[in-house]
């Protein structure tokens, strides 16, 4: 079953009807196989893969920070990191530059040729990374502002979320901020932090609600919604 749930989440067939799985549970479960003593040619071919270089990639992404590995997503879109940007981010050596770039994601719809080059001004030319990223940005005309909020998931509930898959914590979060009244925002959960990112509109809430008040808010919201699957997470 796991075999068959990785090949719908890499292949074509996922491509056209939803993949089962996140870039970051099937870079786990490759890293898993490869310390279970499989190689990386065995796991290439199980796959259909052509060659070996998508099972590097997949499993690089668990070099990303961990509150990044929530993020990535299998392609662009609002309030995730696309899998091809999100293995850009790990060209930078340092974890605060790669969290920079990811922020510009997020915040100003960096593309990942733009997550590309601020990662090559980056180890060029030395510069801080905002500079890089400005950089990178500046042959747009206009830039679409977004508001990121991170926040951290209590232990207990955590350790309940990392039985389900990505897909299932990010349907139980949508419901969650749905709750709470969170207008013009989308979010991902993970086992560890859970992120919102929107416009004007959400950050208004977030300033009236108070980033630390908003932050226990979702966090009981979770917990609440957690209780209410019951058998789902348990």
């Amino acid at each position: 079953m796991e075999l068959a749930r990785l090949r719908m989440s890499v292949g074509y067939a996922g491509h056209k009807r939803g993949r089962p799985m996140s870039p970051v549970e099937v870079g786990s479960a490759i890293r898993a196989a490869l310390e279970g003593g499989a190689t990386i040619h065995e796991c290439a071919a199980e796959l259909h893969f052509r060659g070996t270089s998508h099972i590097g990639r997949f499993v690089r992404i668990l070099k990303l920070p961990s509150d990044l590995q929530h993020l990535v997503d299998w392609g662009a879109g609002k309030g995730v990191l696309g899998f091809t940007a999100a293995v850009e981010l790990l060209s930078l050596a340092d974890e605060a530059d790669q969290r920079a770039v990811a922020d510009a994601v997020l915040t100003r719809g960096l593309t990942k040729m733009e997550v590309r080059q601020a990662a090559q001004l980056r180890r060029r030319t030395k510069r801080p990374i905002e500079s890089c990223i400005k950089e990178a940005l500046g042959m747009r005309t206009v830039v679409d502002r977004k508001y990121v909020f991170l926040g951290s998931v209590n232990h207990a509930c955590g350790a309940k979320l990392a039985g389900i898959s990505q897909e299932e914590r990010n349907r139980l979060f949508t419901t969650a901020i749905e709750d709470l009244g969170i207008v013009g925002a989308v979010g991902r959960l993970g086992t560890r932090f859970f992120t919102l990112v929107g416009g004007e509109e959400f950050h208004k809430d977030m300033t009236r609600i108070g980033k630390r008040n908003l932050e226990q808010e979702v966090r009981s919201a979770i917990c609440s919604q957690e209780s209410r699957s019951g058998d789902a997470i348990s």
